[in-house]
Parts: structure tokens; sequence; C-alpha cells
């Protein structure tokens, strides 16, 4: 019983989390055309930059706030309330002496960051305003966190995305209401301010709701708990670390050697592939704990089954998802953004390349975190984070404007191919065999279907002389019939899965479900 209910739980939470992912995407396609619209390509730049700067502020918490909800899950599990007090306790006290350290170090620091990326005299003003008030809402949410972590750590993922979209919809009539009346980025941050104070007062209400034994008492600080969050935090915010550098370096490097104006173009390439790999890796949310019940009981053959099987699955979906968005980039930002935004489709197709392989590699992380191994995660990390910006100086002195993704993907691929040698070689699993039986055959499925498309559709829209939004959703809408109809054809001649995955995914399933498994089984 107690099994059901836990498959329950990752059941509801992956559902919740789907759709307020979902919804967060929908949202963010809507209003980003209108908001460039209002506010021009160079302050769409400025508003990123400061998004990537905020963030990079948040690495000198030395993950703290990266184990509320570790901690916060295993108290609650053990009814020990007493701790949970201390942490949430310990972690408001913690982030409230941070908030006064990062907001003293910003007024430090403006002036010269400012300076560094260039952002135009007659934009200072704004860039100074935003910036400050941002790093000021920053650290609020990072006080608030450890309140909204609760909804995380007693499994309420519902609660956080009923949140989240209602949160979302006042924000963006904010957004809409603030740019129509002129407002421009220092309206936007004004918004976000106001969003932030919604959402935290609900934060706080729910959390003493749903956990009444909760005390808010600042004495409760507890010396022995932050130790215990800092010596946990501090490992995983190494891995953050490099993932943040392989995200974000990116724009800073083109601000700095290129213009900020550019940034705006890179971020809309980049965040397409950004949703492409947050949607996939979704799938495997909830994995962790059954792999590390597998490690504890000592079935090493049914870990490495899981992250054969696992790895398959993400392929099926991974490799035909970014294939498509490769070959149909043009369109997608013809059709999102309207014409003049051709660049933004090769970081798109530069990008997508490298994280779809960092992506097939994801669980390779679920299965080192399940063995105690971060260590290698993390040392994968670092590969990517050390090669990532050489590459990418380098490649702009070469290529220009597209050499930063190039860098970018080139540095994830090695990272990869780092991470993997070292999995192997603890697990004892032949790399060959593996790519064969997981990754290999969608491969060659997909750049057997993809690449006389892309040839095809390319020459007819040789024909065109000029495109509009309404023909490239044409080509759109044929290219992905045509690309996913043939990739089904192809998968249920090829049959990838067996009677174990029949039994994993149909299992207990209405009728439906499993005939259609039983069409792509052997």
């Amino acid at each position: 019983m107690e099994k059901q209910s836990l498959s329950q739980k990752i059941i509801r939470n992956t559902f919740y989390n789907t759709i307020g992912h979902v919804w967060g995407i929908l949202v963010v396609l809507i209003l980003t055309p209108y908001i460039i619209h209002r506010i021009g390509i160079e302050r769409y730049g400025i508003w990123v930059i400061i998004g990537v700067i905020t963030g990079y502020f948040g690495l000198l918490d030395f993950g703290v706030g990266n184990v509320f909800v570790k901690y916060i899950s295993e108290f609650y599990a053990k009814r020990d309330y007493e701790k949970i007090n201390q942490v949430v306790n310990t972690g408001f006290v913690f982030y409230s002496a941070f908030a006064i350290l990062i907001i003293s170090l910003a007024l430090f620091i403006i002036k010269p960051l400012l300076t560094f990326f260039k952002i135009p005299p007659y934009l200072y003003n704004e860039a100074q305003f935003v910036f400050l008030l941002g790093i000021i809402l920053f650290a609020i949410s990072n006080c608030l966190n450890v309140f909204r972590s609760i909804q995380s750590g007693l499994q309420r993922m519902d609660i956080t995305n009923k949140v989240l979209i209602a949160a979302s919809i006042p924000a963006v009539f904010g957004t809409i209401f603030f740019l129509k009346m002129g407002y421009g980025l220092p309206g936007l941050m004004v918004n976000n301010a106001i969003i932030l104070g919604i959402s935290g007062i609900a934060d706080l209400i729910i959390a003493f709701k749903i956990l009444p034994e909760l005390k808010f008492n600042p004495f409760l600080f507890s010396k022995k708990v932050f130790k215990e969050l800092f010596n946990f935090g501090y490992k995983l915010q190494i891995a953050r670390m490099s993932s943040m550098i392989s995200i974000h370096i990116d724009k800073l490097l083109i601000s700095y050697f290129l213009s900020i104006g550019l940034v705006t173009f890179y971020q809309l390439g980049s965040s397409i592939v950004e949703k492409c790999k947050s949607t996939v890796l979704l799938l495997t949310g909830a994995l962790v704990p059954a792999f590390s019940e597998m490690d504890a009981k000592g079935e090493k053959a049914k870990l490495i089954e899981g992250y054969a099987r696992g790895t398959k699955y993400l392929a099926l979906i991974a490799v035909p998802l970014f294939t498509f968005i490769i070959i149909s980039a043009p369109d997608i930002m013809m059709i999102w953004m309207g014409p003049g935004y051709g660049i933004s489709a090769w970081v798109i197709q530069i990008l997508g390349v490298g994280w779809l392989c960092a992506v097939l590699s994801a669980m390779r992380s679920i299965i080192l975190q399940a063995i105690a191994r971060p260590d290698i995660e993390m040392k994968a990390g670092l590969v990517a984070a050390v090669l990532n910006i050489p590459l990418s100086i380098i490649f702009i002195g070469l290529f220009g404007f597209s050499g930063v993704a190039l860098g970018t993907s080139i540095a994830l691929f090695f990272s990869v191919v780092y991470g993997t040698i070292r999995l192997h070689k603890e697990i004892q699993l032949p790399i060959g065999r593996f790519l064969k039986t997981s990754v290999l055959k969608t491969v060659t499925i997909c750049i057997y279907i993809g690449l006389p498309l892309w040839i095809s559709v390319t020459a007819l829209k040789g024909v065109f002389f000029e495109l509009s939004r309404i023909k490239s959703l044409i080509f759109f809408i044929i290219q992905a019939a045509l690309f996913f109809g043939i990739y089904l054809k192809v998968l249920i001649y090829t049959k990838p899965f067996d009677g174990v995955d029949v039994m994993m995914f149909a299992e207990d399933k209405p009728s439906l479900i499993q005939d259609l498994m039983m069409k792509f089984s052997k």
C-alpha cells in the first residue's frame, strides 16, 4: 500500500509539474514578442543580462537553498517538526544576512558592471534602476524560498504549480499595462515586485496551512543545522555553477565582445532549445528514488538495466524533438517573432546538437546520484565550464555571433564524453553495446528522415523569394506532419519496445494505452 501511495504521489506531482511547465512555456512564447516590440532589441538585451547577473549572484549562497527540500522532506517523513522548524528558521536567518550582503555588493559594483557590458549611455539610468531593484527582489525571494520549499518537501507540487499559474495571470496583465503606459524596463521590474509580493504572501499562508506545526522564530537558528545545509549544498553548487556557465555565459560574452542588442537574438534561439530540454527532462524527475532503492538493495543488474532503458526512452523522445527543431528552426523563428530573426535560428541549430547530447546523458546524472558518486557528475560539469569560455572566445573571433553557440556545443559534447566514460568504468558496462541498444538506432532513424526532408523543404522554399509568417506556418505544419508521421511509422515497423517495457507502461492501464504499446512492441 505504501508503494502504491508513493507511486500515486509521483504520478500526481509529475502531472502538475508538466501542467505548470507547459503553462510557463505558453506565457513566455506569447509575451516575448510583445515585450521586444514594446521596448526594443537593446533594452530586451539588458533585461536578459540583468537576469543572468542576478543568477550568478545566487552562486554566492554556497548552495544552501538547494537542499531545503531534501531536509524538510526527510524530517517530515520522521515527523520531526522541531528539526523542520530549525531548517526553516536557519534558512530564513541566513538568507536575511545574505540579502544585506548582496545588496551592499550590488551598490558597490553596479557602475563597473554596466561599463563592462557596454550599456549605451542613454540606457544607463534605466539599467541601473532595473539592476538594483532586481537584486533587491532576488534577495527577498531567497528569504521566502524556504517557506516555498515546504510545498515541495511535503510533495505538494500541485499547490506549487497552482500558485505559479495563478500568479502568472496578473503578471501577464501587469506586463501589458506597464508597457502600454510607456514605463519600459523599470515598469517590467516593478511588475515583478508586485507579483513577488502576491506569490510570497500566498506561499507564507500555504506553508502554515499545510504544516500547522510550523513556527516562525529566528531564535531557532541552529549552527548545527546550518553546517549540514552548507556541507551538502556547496557540493551541489559546483555542479550548478558549471550548468549556469554552459547556459548563460554566452550572453555575457556576446555583450562584451559584440553588442548588447545581439544578446536578444541569442536569448530567443537559446530559449527554444532550453524549453525543449526542460520538457524532455520532466520525464526523469521521479527516477532518483527508484534508482536509489535499487542501489540500496544491491540490485546492480537492475540498476544497469534501468539506466539503459531510461536512456532508450529519453532517446525515443529527445532525438526526434531536437532533430525537428534543428531542421525547422528558421520557420520556428519566423512564426514566433516574424522576419529579421534569422540569426536566432542558427543558435537553435548549433545549440540543439550540444544540448541533445547533454539530454541523452541525463540518466547518467540520476544513476550517479543513486550510487553516491556525484563527484563524477561534478567533474563532468567542470569539463563543460572550463572548455566553454575559451572555446567561445576563440570562435567569436573566427565566426562572430554563431561562434559563441559553437563553443558551448563542443564543450557540452566533451563533458558528456568524459562523464559517460567515467560512469561506464564505474558500473563496468561496455559503452559500444550500450550506445547500440539505447541511442544509435533512434539517431539513425531521425537522420534518415530529417536530412532528406530538410533538403526537400529547403529546395521548395527556394521557389518563394520572400517567406511570410503564414507561409512559414504552412511549411512548419507540413514538416511536422511528415517527420513525426514517418517516425511513428518506422517505430511501428522496428518495434523498439519489448515485453518488459509493455509491463512497465501498460500494466493496469486503459486498454487504449495497452493497444498503443503493443503496436510498438516486439
